[in-house]
């Protein structure tokens, strides 16, 4: 190619700079998402890779229910290719923050891993160190590494999810699984850091054999926290295997050999202890029957005794009137007795009263005085001796009462002084969240700024050095000899001007220079100021995190001050009512007494002179006196022992309504331990009998729950990759065809002029492949930037909020840049060459002409009787146009129609993802209970806390069921396996009101020995409905099962059955430990809540989940995908305002003169708007409704790529789907016809009617 072609392509690009941008814009967006989205599973499974060689993971997993012997570490040791092994111990556990169990998303009860690891080799791997004996590395996330037996470290994902694990909290360890061959020391841990490990990449973390079956969590210990120094796991690392990619085939036979061998190697280690063995668990059977023994005599024991009791208060009960009659006719005769002797004595009195009055009456009332005076001295004594001491206790309630009220009163002050800082601390830490948000958009614009002050420098240093670089050729020409005078005067001319132009440019190049300068320091200043806020943040977040801590303290400790403060409060209260009382009393009787006292002196003499007298009448009064207080006593006694005996009987009458519940939990917990300790017996006699069959479980890196996880996500992302890029790349090269035809044919007079000065069709059609090909460089190296080091990051970063392997960086993968450069080389090209070819071929006296506008062409309305005379001026231009021009709106359409299908297909897999929780949990959905409650031990049918659940006013159902999890098959020794929960109720009524049952195949036959099975699982096992299926157990223990119906369901995998047949399918009634409420119409979500929250304070629940609190963590689980197909929606959207901008700006263009026609003739802007874009408008609707149709399928083709194992996502699309994606397409076609009405207004109509001329 000549320079002049060169000159005139460059001149071409220059002329029209934004045309040569758009081409270079959809080769940018084609390429990176080409390159972005095919990167992004490589380059995952590439960080997985090199994470799990740095942290030198195992290869082979082996465990066991027997602690390992060094022999048997030797052996494995000793297999080929086998290059380390390490032990270690480990054992499942319950775990409990106090007195409340944790419970899971799914609310089960939170199943810990406690394993150990070597603390000193995990110190010098986070020093630097990489020591090649050290496997399964730990990356510790925050806090410190365990220092002594009482501490561990937590999963850092866990310590997210679940707001009551965290630094400095105590795990208690309960109910750890006995079967696994060693115990553990202690039961509590500290919590000092949290960490992630290379084994559990997933929030699924594998199998156990306790509770529901699915492991939750994982902590690690020191080895000193174990009871002994056995081991029961081996890690073993094969040689070459970080060469080698753990999802490779290559990788997965060679682990799996390897595991093989171990396998093989486990029979001749048991074979050869197998007398040992079976010694040791004989032993341990024995111990169990003792156990059991021992056990069941006690239960005897405490049920008799309860029983006694029970017959006890039956027996007082029911003989209730008979106790009160007896009581009372003897208490009747006692006072009969009393009153019998007083009045006969009372008789006496009276006679010796009425003869010594006669006699003596003035003695006798002297007499009388005097002993009313001794008696009232005496109890004004008496009474006077209590008071004081009423006093003294008086003062000391008011004291205590006091003290509390002031510690009371500092602890409140303290709350409040704590509140108000905890206030100002949130209030402040939302200033500065806002201030940091500001400085985010700032720093965002001035970044912006930065690269728009770049570009703007290097073009004008282009510019500056194509001066430069004119005025040396012009220099050239002067000082060239062979030059004559008129080019000497021209080139002094043209240096002249250049001079002018080129100080202009410098000038306009030190300008910019200086903008650049100052957006750079108001970005420095912009990033320093968000580093000093962030840090003033997090400090105060710390700080309020404490305040709050120390708050929870303060206020607990109020409520047990005010609570003795109360009490101290009433206790005073009540001392100082009898203490003003006695003292009323008191001054009564002094005031008697002083009256008393005045007479004492002439009373003196009148005592002696009737003391003879007296004496007779005295001890008759005694008598009478003994009498009285007799009769008293009997009367009152008499009425305390029958108001004590009806207490009493009130009490057993109480204690008979609550001991029958008190026997019938007994008996339940009974049961229960019965059944555990039988179940363990079973276990150990069945290890026993199959003890020659033992094996070790070995298990290949790449079988880890996480690890089959991540490759499935890993196969999804490189499923969408083969149909996102490739329409996008289509998009963008129909958009480059419009634009290079476009470009081909506003040059035809150049080319005519080439082909006549005698330039070959080839080196004219190269003029226009050097455009296209330079417009490609600028895109493919924009496109592989964002496609290597944007769109890999943000599509892993999402995938990682579930998967613990780190983020990816820059991956340049060769296979995939060549590739795209290659297609996206050859699409730009065949776009350039059809649209030169489709000119080239003419003569060049035919191409110097203005190209012939085929008006009159017919077009296949005109042909339809009767149509075209009806339609109107606009629509009959409109078809006239599309007619002449059909290949570009051809092309524009089928443009439209990619990006409205690639959004619609966008929408409709939010529509698929996000209607999995609502077809799950919602009111018409699979699910239809309320609350879940975890129970601490199972329970039979007539359990007191189920009773009290149906009681209660908010419940409309409740029953208890059993949840397990086992691996399910179409036959045993099947590869493909799914985990699935199986669900046992009482009855097949039971399960219509909690689950909505929507069979898909069969009947819901609920027989004996028949599952019901869901949809998902039956589609992916090949089972279908009169099959087996074949269940198995953690124990490894497999079971068969005939499927009588199929239904549908959304999320996870479950198998519905009754107890009945839970019992004859697995040998063993079921373990109810879980209750399931469905709630009245009126109870909302709140009440719900309260609910649950009510029934968490019963001793036997430990846990309870709400549906909404299931259906939010369904959500969370596939959140990552809606985040990755916003990113395709958004990027749809640009390359379709481009497809659009680039078809109404070529239309325009074409139009030209047509336009300045209808101006000329009195149109205004408005109408010319309207008369030029309803070719637009038609091929955009024509695009829409193609798109629409496109989209349906092309949607259906991405779910099915992006399904997953245990989520069924529904294949429909959303009326409002369809809705939005028609408003964005018409938003689009507005705002790229705003471009267009500037370009009208600008036409020059004279100008552009004589430019043919």
């Amino acid at each position: 190619m000549t320079k002049t072609l060169i000159k005139e392509a460059l001149r071409s690009i220059t002329a029209n700079k934004l045309r040569f941008l758009s081409v270079a814009v959809i080769i940018a967006l084609g390429m990176s998402f080409f390159v972005g989205i095919n990167s992004a599973s490589p380059a995952m499974n590439y960080e997985a890779n090199e994470y799990f060689n740095r942290n030198n993971l195992m290869d082979v997993y082996v465990s066991s229910s027997i602690p390992f012997t060094n022999e048997d570490i030797e052996k494995i040791k000793n297999i080929k290719n086998v290059t380390q092994v390490v032990a270690s111990s480990y054992i499942d556990g319950y775990s409990t923050l106090g007195r409340e169990t944790l419970v899971n998303k799914n609310g089960t009860e939170l199943i810990l891993r406690i394993s150990s690891f070597d603390v000193e080799k995990e110190k010098k791997f986070l020093d630097g160190e990489r020591d090649p004996s050290f496997l399964n590395a730990l990356d510790l996330k925050d806090g410190r590494l365990p220092e002594k037996a009482g501490e561990c470290v937590v999963d850092e994902k866990s310590a997210e999810l679940y707001d009551d694990i965290e630094i400095g909290k105590t795990l208690n360890i309960t109910d750890a699984d006995s079967s696994v061959g060693v115990s553990l020391k202690n039961n509590k841990f500290v919590i000092v850091g949290t960490v992630t490990s290379p084994i559990y990449i997933s929030l699924d973390r594998g199998q156990t054999k306790l509770g529901s079956g699915s492991l939750d969590s994982y902590i690690y210990v020191l080895p000193e926290a174990f009871s002994s120094s056995e081991v029961n796991t081996l890690a073993v690392k094969m040689k070459y295997s970080d060469s080698l990619d753990t999802f490779s085939s290559q990788y997965s036979d060679r682990a799996e050999m390897i595991a093989e061998k171990i396998r093989e190697a486990s029979k001749e280690a048991i074979d050869s202890k197998l007398v040992e063995l079976k010694n040791e668990y004989t032993q341990k059977i024995e111990d169990k029957q003792a156990e059991i023994k021992a056990f069941s005599d006690l239960s005897d024991k405490q049920l008799k005794e309860k029983e006694a009791s029970i017959k006890e208060f039956k027996q007082y009960v029911d003989n209730e009137d008979k106790i009160l009659g007896e009581l009372k006719t003897t208490n009747e005769n006692k006072i009969k007795s009393a009153s019998s002797t007083l009045n006969s004595l009372e008789k006496q009195l009276t006679t010796l009263q009425a003869d010594y009055n006669t006699h003596v009456k003035s003695r006798d009332s002297q007499s009388s005085e005097i002993k009313g005076y001794s008696e009232l001295k005496k109890l004004y004594d008496d009474l006077n001796r209590k008071h004081l001491t009423a006093k003294t206790e008086l003062d000391s309630l008011e004291s205590n009462y006091q003290s509390k009220k002031n510690a009371l009163d500092a602890k409140n002050n303290e709350i409040s002084e704590r509140e108000n800082k905890i206030s100002d601390y949130e209030s402040r830490i939302s200033r500065l969240t806002s201030e940091i948000d500001e400085l985010e958009r700032t720093i965002s614009s001035l970044n912006s700024s930065v690269s728009s002050y770049n570009q703007r420098v290097e073009a004008q240093n282009s510019v500056v050095d194509g001066i430069k670089s004119d005025i040396q050729k012009q220099n050239s020409i002067i000082s060239d000899s062979s030059a004559t005078n008129e080019e000497k005067i021209a080139a002094i001319s043209r240096r002249t001007r250049l001079n002018s132009e080129l100080t202009t440019a410098q000038r306009e190049l030190t300008s910019r220079k200086n903008e650049l300068e100052n957006a750079q320091s108001q970005l420095s200043t912009a990033k320093s100021e968000k580093t000093k806020k962030e840090n003033e943040k997090r400090n105060l977040i710390v700080a309020l995190n404490s305040e709050r801590a120390v708050l929870a303290t303060a206020k607990s400790q109020a409520e047990v001050l005010k609570t003795e403060y109360s009490n101290a409060l009433s206790n005073y209260n009540s001392a100082k009512k009898n203490y003003d009382a006695d003292s009323a009393t008191l001054e009564k009787y002094v005031s008697s007494m002083n009256e008393l006292t005045k007479g004492q002196s002439s009373l003196t003499k009148l005592i002696a002179q009737v003391e003879s007298e007296a004496n007779e009448l005295e001890t008759l009064k005694r008598r009478v006196t003994e009498a009285q207080i007799s009769y008293t006593l009997a009367s009152r006694n008499g009425s305390v022992e029958i108001s004590k005996a009806e207490y009493d009987l009130k009490v057993a009458k109480s204690r008979y309504s609550t001991v029958d519940d008190e026997y019938t939990e007994l008996k339940n917990d009974i049961d229960s331990k019965s059944g555990t300790l039988n179940s363990e017996l079973k276990s150990l006699q069945t290890t026993l009998g199959n003890i020659a069959n033992l094996r070790w479980t070995a298990t290949p890196r790449n079988d880890f729950s996480g690890m089959r996880s991540l490759a499935v996500s890993l196969e999804n992302i490189k499923s969408m990759s083969t149909v996102f890029p490739m329409v996008f790349f289509l998009t963008a090269m129909i958009a480059c065809l419009v634009i290079m035809i476009k470009n081909v044919e506003e040059e035809r007079k150049e080319i005519g002029i080439f082909k006549a000065l005698g330039y070959s069709n080839s080196a004219v059609a190269g003029k226009f492949i050097l455009y296209a090909v330079l417009a490609w460089i600028i895109g493919i190296f924009i496109g592989t930037v964002m496609g290597t080091c944007v769109l890999p990051f943000v599509i892993c970063s999402i995938y990682n909020m579930t998967y613990s392997v780190p983020n990816v960086g820059t991956v340049f993968l060769a296979d995939y840049v060549f590739f795209g450069f290659a297609i996206s080389l050859i699409l730009i090209v065949a776009a350039t060459l059809i649209a030169v070819i489709h000119e080239i071929k003419h003569n060049p006296a035919t191409l110097m002409r203005p190209k012939n506008i085929a008006y009159n062409r017919r077009n296949i309305l005109e042909k339809i009787p009767g149509l075209w005379g009806k339609m109107s001026y606009g629509m009959v231009v409109v078809a006239r146009t599309i007619s002449r021009s059909r290949e570009r709106v051809t092309a524009g359409t089928l443009g439209i129609a990619c990006c409205t299908a690639l959004i619609l297909s966008s929408l409709g897999l939010i529509n698929s993802t996000t209607a999995v929780s609502n077809a799950q949990y919602a009111d018409d959905g699979i699910f239809k209970y309320d609350i879940l409650f975890v129970l601490r031990t199972p329970q039979q049918e007539d359990a007191k806390v189920l009773k009290k659940i149906q009681s209660d006013q908010r419940t409309e159902n409740a029953a208890l069921f059993s949840n397990t999890s086992a691996f399910a098959s179409a036959d045993s020794e099947a590869q493909v396996k799914r985990t699935v929960s199986i669900i046992a109720m009482k009855n097949s009524d039971s399960f219509f009101d909690y689950v909505n049952l929507k069979t898909v195949s069969g009947d819901l036959d609920f027989g004996k020995g028949n599952v019901i099975i869901t949809e998902k699982m039956a589609n992916d096992l090949g089972i279908k409905v009169g099959g087996e299926i074949y269940l198995a157990s953690t124990d490894g223990s497999t079971y068969s099962a005939s499927v009588s119906g199929i239904v549908r369901n959304y999320t996870n995998h479950y198998v519905y059955m009754t107890d009945e047949s839970y019992e004859e399918i697995f040998g063993t009634p079921p373990q109810c430990r879980y209750i399931i409420v469905t709630s009245k119409s009126y109870v909302d979500e709140h009440d719900i809540k309260n609910f649950a929250s009510d029934f968490l304070k019963e001793d036997i629940v430990t846990g309870a989940s709400t549906a909404s609190e299931m259906a939010s963590s369904v959500d969370v689980s596939i959140s990552r995908i809606l985040a990755v197909v916003m990113m395709f929606v958004l990027s749809a959207c640009m390359l379709a305002l481009i497809v659009m901008y680039t078809n109404s700006n070529v239309n325009l263009s074409e139009r030209t003169r047509e336009i300045a026609n209808i101006k000329v003739i009195g149109l205004s802007d408005h109408e010319v708007l309207i008369y030029v874009i309803r070719e637009s408008v038609m091929s955009t609707v024509y695009g829409a409704v193609i798109g629409l149709i496109a989209g349906i399928f092309l949607h259906k083709v991405l779910v099915g790529f992006i399904s997953v194992d245990n989520i069924v996502y529904s294949s429909s699309i959303a009326w409002w789907s369809y809705l939005v994606t028609i408003v964005i397409i018409a938003l689009i076609s507005l705002i790229s016809a705003l471009p267009i009405r500037l370009k009208i207004d600008k036409i020059n109509m004279a100008e552009t009617l004589k430019e043919i001329e």
